[in-house]
């Protein structure tokens, strides 16, 4: 049974899904891909993925949730299409990210594991130079910069995938802020990594506890045991962003709560990016509450307030500039970006709340 680090450096048992058959000894690749009602992407992404390294050590593993839509359909169609690439189905009954990738793994035969999405379509290319930079040097772990896209045409559309791809919406996470930079540096975390599959059997595979967080972890993990995650800038991939602000709240309810389960878990891995949007959120709580005792903690949240909307509307106007948008995106660029900060911060500290309420029980 392989097994995870917990939060006292004691490992616990992992499901049976990470159970895996030895890789073989020459490098083949398999592409991890979990898949849950993506019929609008998931077409594209086998399309993009299909032609990245030869055909006789390379394949397609699609995890998929049950999908209730015509994803299953357009894989086989797909399949069928092109019976030189080599897909498997692999059924995912959790229906969560961890498990899928777990269950993939587990399935694959190659011996490089890449990591992808069914929003991502990676740039020509990605898969085969993941690979080499994995086999030269000392990483652990690879990835490329990710290129956020809209995933539709509307205005709210656009300025949410300008949004996440600003510091002002998402921090210093370098893989999500363009392409621009050095060829390659190590940096604490990528979405869309080649690793290999015995890295994976060593850590003990992807925590199945956290339902989000999972990549973050993981490749906390792999810096953990001493190699390197690497950013590396000779290609891309496109990852297309949720198109409705009630989508992106969700989206971002998820990432908070989970993110607090991470840091739970490792302390150590905290970054200032993970506790802006809390503390802001804290700090509008906090200054609410103390102005009914105490007036004057009123004008300092008044005097947060108007400082925040200016800043989101100047990083929101530079996001727009750069997306190609005019003043109507800037505009509602500090709708999108309170979105964001609210969602994420509020569902932050409504998790460790919870958790430390349950544990002074």
């Amino acid at each position: 049974m392989l097994m995870l680090e917990a939060n006292n450096n004691q490992p616990f048992e992992q499901p049976m899904s990470i159970r895996a058959v030895e890789s073989p000894a020459y490098d083949s690749v398999s592409v991890i891909i979990p898949c849950y009602n993506e019929e609008r992407f998931i077409g594209k992404a086998l399309e993009q993925l299909a032609d990245q390294f030869e055909s006789d050590r390379y394949e397609l593993v699609i995890v998929d949730g049950l999908s209730e839509d015509r994803s299953r359909a357009v894989v086989e169609e797909f399949r069928t299409r092109r019976p030189d690439v080599t897909v498997l189905l692999v059924d995912n009954p959790a229906r969560n990210i961890p498990t899928a990738l777990n269950l993939g793994i587990a399935a694959a035969s190659g011996n490089i594991i890449a990591r992808m999405d069914a929003h991502a379509v990676p740039s020509d290319g990605y898969i085969r130079r993941c690979v080499e930079v994995l086999q030269t040097g000392a990483a652990g772990a690879v990835g490329m910069p990710c290129l956020v896209r809209p995933g539709a045409g509307t205005l709210i559309a656009q300025g949410i995938a300008a949004a996440v791809s600003h510091p002002f919406g998402i921090g210093d996470a370098k893989y999500r802020l363009g392409a621009s930079g050095p060829q390659q540096e190590a940096v604490d975390t990528v979405a869309f990594a080649c690793f290999r599959k015995s890295l994976w059997k060593e850590l003990g595979g992807y925590n199945e506890s956290l339902h989000t967080n999972e990549d973050y972890d993981f490749n906390y993990r792999v810096r953990r045991s001493g190699r390197q995650v690497i950013l590396d800038r000779g290609g891309h991939c496109d990852y297309f962003a949720r198109s409705t602000l009630k989508a992106v709240g969700k989206q971002y309810v998820r990432y908070g709560g989970w993110k607090a389960e991470m840091i739970r878990l490792h302390p150590r891995s905290t970054k200032l990016r993970h506790l802006v949007a809390p503390l802001f959120v804290a700090s509008i709580l906090a200054l609410g509450i103390a102005g009914i005792f105490w007036k004057p903690a009123w004008w300092l949240l008044l005097l947060e307030l108007v400082t925040y909307l200016g800043c989101a509307l100047l990083a929101g106007w530079q996001a727009a500039r750069r997306a190609g948008g005019g003043l109507q995106m800037a505009l509602v660029m500090p709708l999108i970006f309170a979105t964001i900060h609210l969602s994420w911060g509020s569902s932050f500290l409504v998790r460790l709340f919870r958790y430390y309420r349950a544990a002074g029980k």
